[in-house]
C-alpha cells in the first residue's frame, strides 16, 4: 500500500465531509485507521469483513479519482488523461527544475503547486492525488531536504568530491567517516506528544558531567565508537585511527572534519603508511558526513531524560549506539 504514504489523515478526514452513505465512510475510517498503525488484520475484525476485503478498500485509494469518487459505490469510471503526451513530457521536465523557473515563488514542487501550474498553463484540472501520481510518474518523490550551510562554498565542496574519488582510483580501500560530539548530564528537552491542558516539564540537576564520543561509520556499514571522559585531543584521534585499523582490517580512506585534532602532525602523519588515506571535509558542511546523523538518533534518543549520574547516561548512551540505524554513506558522496 505504498500509495497511501502519499495520502495525508487530514486529507482523508476532510474527505469524509464530502461523502454520504455507510460504505464510502467505512472505507475513509479504515484508511484513517491504517494510516494511524491498525494492520489490516485488525480493521478486517473491526468491520467484521475478509482481509481481502480491507485491502480492496484501501487499493480503491491508488487512483487518479477524487477521494470521495474513490471510495464511491457510484459507477467509477475514472478520468481520462487530461494532458497530451508531448504537454507531459514538457511538465515532466519543468519540475525538474526549480517552481521559480516558471515564476512559482516556491522553493519546491507539492501536489497543490503542480495542480495550479498545469491548471494557469495548459487550462486542464487534475485532483490533488491526480498530480500526486503526476509528481511520482516525472521522477520526483517525497524527501526531506538535509540541512546545509549558507556560508558552505560549492567549489570547495566539488574539490571534495572530486578528491575523493581520486583516493578511491588510486587505493583498493573503505571509505570511513568519522565525528566528534559531546553529552552531558544536563537533561536536553525536545518536542514530543504530551496530554493537552498539562505543561511538561523534566527535572534539571546541577551536575556538570559530561562525555565525549568519537564515532565512525564505513561504506559497509561498520560502526566504531568511543568514549573519552575529556576533550578530545591529536593522541586521542590518533589512536582512534588505528583502532579502526585493527578493527575493519583493511586499507582506509578517512574522511574528517577541519577540527584542530584531526589537522594536528600526530594525525596527519598517520597518512605515511601504506593503508591509511585521508580527506578532509569542507568547511560548513556538516551535511556531508553521514556521522551527523549517527549523532541526531542518539539526541533523540536521550532527549527529555533525567540522569542522576555520568554512569547512567554513558549506559544510556552505548544503549542508543546499539540500536541505531547507520546511514548509508554512499547517499552523502
Amino acid at each position: 500500500m505504498e500509495h497511501l504514504d502519499e495520502i495525508s489523515v487530514k486529507e482523508l478526514q476532510d474527505a469524509l465531509d464530502d461523502v454520504d452513505g455507510k460504505k464510502p465512510t467505512q472505507r475513509l475510517l479504515a484508511a484513517i485507521a491504517y494510516k494511524n498503525g491498525v494492520t489490516q488484520t485488525e480493521l478486517a475484525e473491526w468491520y467484521d469483513v475478509q482481509r481481502r476485503t480491507i485491502y480492496s478498500w484501501l487499493k480503491r485509494l491508488d487512483t487518479d479519482e477524487s477521494l470521495e469518487q474513490a471510495v464511491s459505490d457510484d459507477k467509477r469510471t475514472g478520468r481520462n488523461r487530461k494532458l497530451s503526451e508531448s504537454q507531459q513530457e514538457k511538465f515532466e521536465e519543468t519540475v525538474h527544475e526549480s517552481p521559480e523557473e516558471v515564476g512559482i515563488d516556491a522553493p519546491a514542487w507539492t501536489p497543490a503547486l503542480a495542480q495550479q501550474y498545469l491548471e494557469e498553463t495548459y487550462g486542464v484540472e487534475y485532483s490533488i492525488p491526480s498530480c500526486r501520481r503526476l509528481l511520482k510518474e516525472a521522477g520526483l518523490s517525497y524527501q526531506k531536504p538535509r540541512r546545509s550551510a549558507a556560508e558552505a562554498d560549492e567549489d570547495e565542496q566539488e574539490e571534495f568530491h572530486e578528491e575523493l574519488k581520486k583516493k578511491r582510483r588510486e587505493m583498493d580501500a573503505t571509505v570511513v567517516c568519522i565525528d566528534q560530539t559531546k553529552k552531558s548530564v544536563q537533561v536536553e528537552p525536545r518536542a514530543a506528544w504530551f496530554p493537552q491542558g498539562t505543561r511538561p516539564s523534566v527535572e534539571l540537576s546541577g551536575q556538570r558531567e559530561w562525555t565525549c564520543l568519537l564515532g565512525a561509520i564505513t561504506e559497509d556499514g561498520d560502526r566504531f565508537f568511543s568514549r573519552f571522559t575529556e576533550y578530545v585531543t591529536a593522541e586521542h584521534a590518533k589512536h582512534f585511527i588505528l583502532a579502526l585499523c585493527e578493527e575493519f582490517e583493511d586499507d582506509l580512506i578517512v574522511v574528517v572534519d577541519g577540527a584542530p585534532y584531526f589537522q594536528a602532525s600526530a594525525v596527519t602523519d598517520l597518512a605515511a603508511r601504506d593503508d591509511l588515506a585521508f580527506v578532509t571535509l569542507p568547511s560548513y558542511s556538516p551535511e556531508l558526513n553521514p556521522v551527523e546523523e549517527c549523532w541526531r538518533q542518539l539526541q533523540k534518543a536521550l532527549s527529555n531524560r533525567f540522569f542522576d549520574s555520568l554512569d547512567e547516561l554513558t549506559t544510556a548512551i552505548d544503549t542508543a549506539l546499539d540500536k541505531l540505524s547507520v546511514p548509508k554513506v554512499g547517499n552523502y558522496f
